[in-house]
């Protein structure tokens, strides 16, 4: 699966950092209709989506791309 690039485990890293963090913003709009959102929780929402997002790509990358032997 691993190519010399490493073009298609970034995609697929992208995409499942993406499909992460839409399911946390869907989460945190659960949340959001119980409780009226001040602007301090609205950044720190949008600073965790960023980190969600950020930590999950690189973990994905980290797992798909090749390990040198």
């Amino acid at each position: 699966m691993a190519r010399r690039g490493g073009d298609l485990e970034a995609f697929i890293a992208f995409l499942g950092g993406l499909l992460a963090a839409g399911l946390a913003a869907l989460a945190m709009a659960g949340v959001g209709l119980t409780v009226r959102p001040t602007p301090a929780v609205k950044t720190a929402a949008v600073v965790t989506l960023g980190a969600v997002w950020l930590t999950v790509t690189t973990t994905v990358y980290l797992r798909l791309k090749p390990r040198d032997r």
